[in-house]
């Protein structure tokens, strides 16, 4: 079957927030959703649901929780059972339900930099103490350092944010590497929030997403929280699920669903189904689209004077320095040239831009093009 990839589908005016924030003729690679159409088994499994007619709340069925049981096993070789699935809205609400429901004020927090800024926020937000922990490169690629974060931990630290794959560096953190996390954060009595909303997105061919809770020893101490909305281009749909092995750490995270944090969509469940159930032959064809439009950027990027990017093993989102431009705001620079990015200041660098890439190969073309000009003037 055929996916047409590279058809040009008009955004504009459909209440993007991505497409509507700037005027017509800026090119938007900023915020993470890509302008590919979903597979058309999400699609048709949509229609017949809303062709029922009739949408009353509605619950998580068993058959999904099993696809996703089987997802995992068949994606990562993890083992879990069902009742370690608990839904949420999105993501993002188990990245703030994790600071206010497992931390107390005074307590101190853990968090990587540069990341997703709803790190700092879940923190901030929350009115609690922390600590960024940085990455640094080895090898061109973002690691932990266990002896900044052996200076980083007090006495008061309760938890460790962990973003699998990294965002915006777009690190696979090997097994090796999680498994001394994980026996940091045990010596330390840390909880582990791990993020892995990328996980299906690894464009570099034989590495491996490890979840957290599959490393051993560390797994009553830990949670992952997943979700296909990436993956699959759906994320105006929600729908998060968090795989905690230990029922009282998801008994106390969880303690405000369904009050002050609503029930999921009911069409989000539909499309995650169809998603993990027929999706797979779609999902092969994106990620060797992703991975062309990755080595794209790269080469364009380190072509251009005073731009660089490291190596991107997973997601479509390149993390670019302008620092050698000695601008002292790329985003606005490049804004003005017709390309917006996300300013890296959202991440904790200033002197970075974010670039999706989750687009047509010629509307990116067209984007690199500019941000050359740009840099060249």
């Amino acid at each position: 079957m055929k996916y047409l990839f590279d058809q040009i589908i008009n955004r504009k005016h459909s209440d993007s927030i991505r497409w509507d924030k700037y005027g017509p003729e800026v090119i938007p690679l900023w915020v993470a959703d890509m302008d590919f159409q979903s597979p058309e088994c999400v699609v048709r499994a949509l229609r017949q649901r809303i062709d029922h007619g009739v949408y009353g709340y509605t619950y998580a069925s068993q058959s999904l929780k099993e696809s996703i049981q089987a997802y995992i096993k068949r994606q990562y070789n993890w083992d879990i059972e069902t009742s370690w699935i608990h839904f949420l809205p999105s993501l993002v609400t188990g990245l703030h339900l994790s600071v206010r429901m497992l931390t107390d004020v005074g307590d101190h927090v853990l968090i990587p930099g540069p990341a997703y800024h709803h790190f700092r926020d879940a923190v901030v937000g929350a009115g609690r103490d922390y600590s960024i922990y940085n990455l640094p490169l080895q090898e061109g690629r973002s690691t932990f350092s266990i002896s900044q974060l052996e200076s980083l931990v007090k006495p008061n630290t309760r938890l460790l944010m962990l973003c699998n794959p990294h965002n915006p560096g777009g690190t696979v953190f090997t097994k090796v590497e999680l498994a001394s996390l994980s026996q940091f954060a045990k010596q330390h009595q840390l909880i582990i929030c791990s993020d892995e909303i990328h996980a299906d997105l690894i464009l570099d061919e034989g590495l491996q997403h490890i979840p957290i809770g599959s490393i051993g020893g560390v797994e009553e101490r830990s949670f992952s929280l997943m979700s296909l909305n990436k993956t699959f281009n759906f994320p105006g749909l929600g729908l998060a699920w968090v795989i905690c092995p230990n029922p009282q750490l998801s008994q106390q995270l969880l303690k405000d669903l369904h009050t002050l944090i609503p029930s999921p969509n009911l069409l989000s469940y539909v499309a995650t189904q169809a998603a993990i159930e027929h999706g797979q032959a779609w999902h092969q064809v994106l990620i060797q689209y992703l991975r062309a439009n990755r080595d794209c950027v790269n080469q364009r990027i380190q072509s251009i004077s005073g731009l660089s990017m490291n190596h991107l093993q997973a997601t479509y989102l390149a993390w670019i320095d302008a620092s050698q431009l000695h601008w002292d705001n790329p985003f606005e620079q490049f804004l003005k040239a017709g390309v917006a990015l996300s300013p890296g200041s959202q991440f904790g660098n200033a002197q970075f831009v974010r670039l999706n890439f989750g687009t047509q190969r010629a509307l990116l073309e067209k984007a690199l093009d500019r941000i050359e000009v740009a840099c060249n003037s």
